[in-house]
């Protein structure tokens, strides 16, 4: 059987590689933010025209991922998509396990919120977080995808995606970076960091906002995830952020050594 192509929005023919990255994209336009679209804002979110936005969401809807909502020509997810969240849950759940007891202690001592981490492709997603005591606006929730360049735990891991597939990461995105950015992500700086196994931010991604993370490593020596804080820089200042710094390191090797002492949890 021929292989199917549509056309993007430029009129080029797509092979089913990229029409297949492209029906995930338009999959993943929907979240908590903005969990109704109608094809016209696919289409303009994604550079497609309309007719080929118009296939996308009628395969969606066939495969059920996909419904009418509200106004005429609009459409939200189904709860099919929640079984996305179950095997995300099944495959992170031995670590969330093993790292929610650290996180809870070490924001009871330094009572600063605590968060955990992950890469997926190109971005850095929240596992979990523990929430200070204290009022704080951090961006990073839960499942969210953030860059990996800006935030002291984005960079931790980062600095362990394979050379050639970061090398790729960074040429993409070095027009957008500040020269402050670009800085703070050289191959001599990851290499630090990698050697460090922590890593510290202030005000990259959240005014006002100070953070550091540490690695937290599988028995195999791969970084599975990163722990870390963030805070204001008025309750995190220069002379307390030593002894974070070693209280969020010290977490992540607790973390470190539970998973070693249970084989394939993560």
């Amino acid at each position: 059987m021929a292989e199917r192509t549509v056309a993007d929005g430029a009129g080029r023919r797509l092979g089913g590689i990229e029409s297949g990255r492209k029906l995930v994209s338009v999959l993943m336009s929907f979240d908590g933010e903005r969990p109704v679209w109608t094809v016209a804002e696919l289409a303009h979110e994604h550079g497609l025209t309309t007719s080929t936005a118009y296939r996308y969401v009628g395969v969606l809807r066939e495969m059920g991922l996909l419904d009418a909502a509200g106004p005429a020509g609009a459409y939200r997810v189904t709860e099919r998509v929640s079984s996305l969240q179950g095997a995300l849950d099944a495959g992170t759940a031995a670590l969330r396990d093993i790292a929610m007891p650290v996180m809870i202690r070490l924001r009871d001592e330094i009572d600063e919120t605590v968060l955990i981490a992950r890469r997926g492709g190109e971005h850095a997603y929240c596992i979990d977080r523990v929430e200070s005591r204290h009022p704080v606006r951090l961006q990073f929730q839960r499942g969210e995808a953030m860059t990996l360049h800006l935030g002291s735990m984005a960079r931790l891991l980062l600095s362990q995606m394979p050379p050639a597939d970061r090398r790729r990461y960074l040429d993409r995105i070095e027009p957008t970076l500040t020269p402050g950015q670009a800085g703070q992500i050289t191959e001599e700086k990851l290499a630090q960091i990698a050697r460090d196994g922590f890593a510290v931010s202030s005000e990259e991604i959240d005014e006002g906002i100070w953070g550091t993370a540490a690695m937290v490593r599988a028995p195999s020596g791969a970084v599975p995830a990163v722990i870390g804080t963030a805070g204001p820089v008025h309750r995190l200042p220069p002379e307390r952020r030593d002894e974070v710094i070693r209280c969020v390191v010290a977490a992540a090797e607790e973390i470190t050594a539970g998973l070693r002492r249970r084989p394939g949890s993560a």
